[in-house]
């Protein structure tokens, strides 16, 4: 699979949010009360470099985590450290012994309504090191016209969140309040490699205890829309396509190329489908978009029913509305001769990525190509747009005393997170992210060069504090 080209499909639509729930922002409640405001604006680049939350973010991206191997036992012992210097409860668990999950609870008056604060400690590979400007596990200081970042592979994605997630349960504990609900803390191995069996979902299947009364779930995924460095959307990730991931082998590449023909063919043939979270999403980024296209997103529905969605439409937009199919071009393979070829299937809600593979299979065999299996998520079931994560969510960053942002729901149509694992068990699951990330930034995700700068990490930081303080302690 492609991944730079899944980086982009997923910052082409960078910045989207959409409707604003008024009843969400029906009073400022706790969140100005209760958190008090810093200003990482004010502070000067050496206070920055010497904040707790940098320091820790330094100490957590050193840890080299990369999947594969996907070895977690030392960010197992980097969070033991922390949360046993907090007095927070935990259990480091699983059966992998070299991937260890680490789970925290910081218990409520009432177990139940509980919210899960979910980050994974693996991060993709760094690459050709030689292409890396700094070491991608030096968490160094940037230089130029980087000063004000910190470098290295996790800091987006995302043992930055991982640490904004930490220090808002500290906080609680240092500050001796004991929340009206529990906040768990889950730090689990294995999504970069699609494998949530190993991580949230071990814990599920095998210590369901540890997860009681979780109904709200908090993970990555969630797209800002950022101008300058301020925010001026806060996108929340309610819904990601399934994926099937493949390689495709055959002796000639004349087959592979008439296997993309085929898959073409099909791709165009699926009726276009809007679904509720798809429209909401494209109504508020419609008038924003520059692209004849984009404004045409207004209403997507009319536009599918007036027919003017040809097959001329962007493939961003397309993904939307659609299944779709990507592939690689045909390389030699490495062992056995013939040639192999990269291939991902993404589907929308209402399709069995588990049965599409058992199509793909079919449809393969009588062009003499042969199909193997690398991934294949579970399938697409989109957030409930309701409930005291989502109303937590939109109090919190509308009433955000850094930003003057609107506040929306976000659609991913190339991008996987484990989110998808809980919200096919029925569990309320959203992706957020804290951070004012620009594109320029937001591009080194699973590419070189990763980095986070520092005045939008802290804010973030901050910023979580008060989405999990509102959460934990409206009556």
């Amino acid at each position: 699979m492609s991944l730079s080209r899944n980086t982009r499909r997923r910052l082409a639509l960078y910045g989207g949010a959409a409707l604003v729930a008024a009843a969400a922002l029906a009073g400022p409640k706790l969140v100005r009360s209760r958190a008090p405001r810093v200003e990482m604006r004010s502070l000067d680049l050496a206070e920055m470099r010497r904040h707790e939350a940098t320091r820790l973010l330094r100490e957590y991206v050193g840890i080299d985590s990369q999947n594969p191997p996907g070895r977690t036992v030392e960010t197992a012992r980097f969070w033991a450290e922390k949360l046993g210097c907090e007095g927070i409860p935990f259990e480091i668990v699983g059966d992998d012994p070299e991937r260890p999950i680490v789970v925290a609870r910081l218990s409520g008056r009432t177990r139940g309504d509980a919210l899960l604060l979910l980050h994974h400690m693996d991060v993709f590979p760094v690459g050709d090191l030689s292409a890396w400007d700094l070491p991608p596990f030096a968490a160094a200081d940037g230089v130029g016209d980087l000063v004000q970042y910190v470098c290295g592979r996790g800091t987006l994605d995302m043992k930055g969140q991982g640490i904004a997630d930490f220090l808002a349960i500290a906080s609680l504990r240092r500050d001796g309040i004991v929340p009206e609900r529990d906040v768990v803390f889950v730090a689990e191995p294995g999504e970069e490699t699609y494998t949530p069996e190993i991580g949230i979902g071990w814990v599920l299947e095998n210590r369901p205890d540890l997860l009681d009364g979780v109904t709200d779930v908090l993970n990555e995924g969630g797209v800002n829309e950022v101008s300058g460095d301020r925010i001026a959307r806060f996108g929340i990730e309610v819904l990601q396509k399934s994926n099937v991931i493949a390689t495709a082998h055959a002796r000639d590449e004349a087959a592979l190329r008439a296997l993309r023909d085929l898959l073409e063919r099909k791709m165009s043939e699926e009726p276009f489908r809007v679904l509720d979270e798809v429209q909401d999403f494209l109504s508020f980024v419609g008038p924003s978009r520059s692209d004849i296209w984009g404004h045409q997103m207004n209403d997507a529905r009319a536009a599918v029913a007036s027919g003017r969605l040809a097959e001329g439409i962007p493939e961003v937009y397309r993904s939307l509305f659609r299944d779709m199919y990507y592939w690689g071009e045909p390389k030699r393979a490495a062992t056995g001769g013939g040639f192999s070829m990269d291939l991902v299937a993404t589907l929308l809600p209402g399709r069995s990525a588990r049965a599409r593979w058992e199509e793909m299979e079919r449809w393969a065999a009588p062009l003499g190509v042969r199909l193997t299996l690398r991934h294949v998520t579970p399938d697409s079931v989109p957030a409930e747009r309701r409930g005291r994560a989502w109303e937590t969510l939109h109090t919190v960053l509308a009433l955000d005393p850094d930003e003057d942002a609107d506040v929306g729901p976000y659609v991913l149509t190339g991008s996987y997170t484990n989110l998808s694992y809980l919200r096919a068990r029925g569990i309320r699951s959203y992706g957020v992210s804290p951070f004012a990330v620009n594109l320029l930034d937001a591009v080194t995700i699973h590419s070189k060069n990763e980095r986070i700068r520092l005045p939008a990490y802290l804010e973030g930081v901050e910023r979580t504090k008060r989405i999990v303080r509102e959460y934990a302690l409206q009556p």
